[in-house]
């Protein structure tokens, strides 16, 4: 009897605890994590430019999720079926307009959601440029709205205090990059940051491409024209590798500086903001140095 008693009262003891563990579960994590999931605009994005936009515009609004890391060359990310799987249960899909050939409507439909709205972001130019930076913001903001209407002065209020915060940095530093005196600098660019680098006040002399699309016959009359233009500086792109460029200054010996196109690409610089702050560091350091 006393056996039969103790087998009892362990069982339910068993039972006691599994149950506490449940529940604690529960109440942890998967119902709140629900709970909040719906709650929110779940928004995916192409490129780190775009997911600081909508985090800074959406706030606690939205749920960002971002494809192709921020020190990856876009153009040459390979997207595959299974990166779209981010897309099953997210209601808005922001891509740029020049990455039509990556992130086709097939490659989209394969994450079986048809609720999902695509948002082509048609934005000329470098986007670290104030300038293009807002109209980024404006067109995000609107798309923002569009999905989630009743929350459209939300969006539009964060958008207008996003948009003040690049006037107000992008004139510091364009304060800073002058009084340096970069408009005597001649440089030679890489594409991918030219229209930054003629924003900050530098004299373009050429451009070059990617490592893997530059010929030696094109480092040949780039070095040239280089020398003969007087230039002292090359500026190189993060994402698209910074061989070309290092190897062009080298053989001019001139400065050489690499700068990131997108927030994220390096340490601490999750932010536009950040981002262009540090650009402008690396610039005045590398050559005041």
């Amino acid at each position: 009897m006393v056996r039969f008693c103790w087998l009892v009262a362990l069982v339910v003891l068993i039972s006691m605890t599994a149950g506490c563990g449940q529940n604690a579960g529960v109440q942890g994590g998967a119902s709140e994590s629900t709970e909040t999931d719906t709650s929110r605009l779940k928004v995916v994005t192409t490129t780190t430019l775009m997911a600081h936009i909508v985090e800074e515009v959406g706030k606690d609004r939205v749920e960002v999720l971002n494809i192709i890391p921020p020190a990856s060359c876009p153009g040459h990310f390979d997207v595959k079926p299974a990166d779209m799987m981010v897309l099953a249960d997210a209601k808005l899909f922001f891509v740029h307009n020049w990455q039509g050939e990556l992130f086709t409507d097939d490659l989209i439909r394969s994450a079986r959601n048809d609720q999902l709205e695509k948002a082509v972001l048609a934005v000329q130019g470098n986007w670290l440029v104030p300038d293009v930076q807002q109209e980024a913001i404006t067109k995000i903001a609107a798309e923002l709205a569009k999905a989630d209407p009743d929350h459209t002065a939300f969006y539009e209020q964060n958008a207008a205090a996003l948009k003040e915060t690049v006037t107000v940095t992008g004139q510091e530093m364009k304060e800073r990059l002058s009084a340096a005196g970069v408009d005597e600098i001649k440089v030679l660019v890489s594409e991918m940051q030219t229209g930054f680098i003629k924003w900050a006040g530098f004299e373009v002399v050429g451009s070059f491409g990617r490592p893997e699309d530059t010929s030696p016959k094109d480092m040949e009359q780039l070095m040239a024209l280089g020398r003969e233009s007087g230039v002292t500086l090359v500026v190189d792109n993060l994402q698209s590798g910074h061989e070309a460029g290092k190897s062009i200054a080298h053989e001019m010996g001139a400065r050489h500086v690499v700068l990131s196109n997108f927030p994220g690409g390096f340490d601490g610089t999750e932010t536009w903001a950040l981002t262009i702050q540090r650009n402008v560091d690396l610039l005045l350091n590398t050559i005041q140095s």
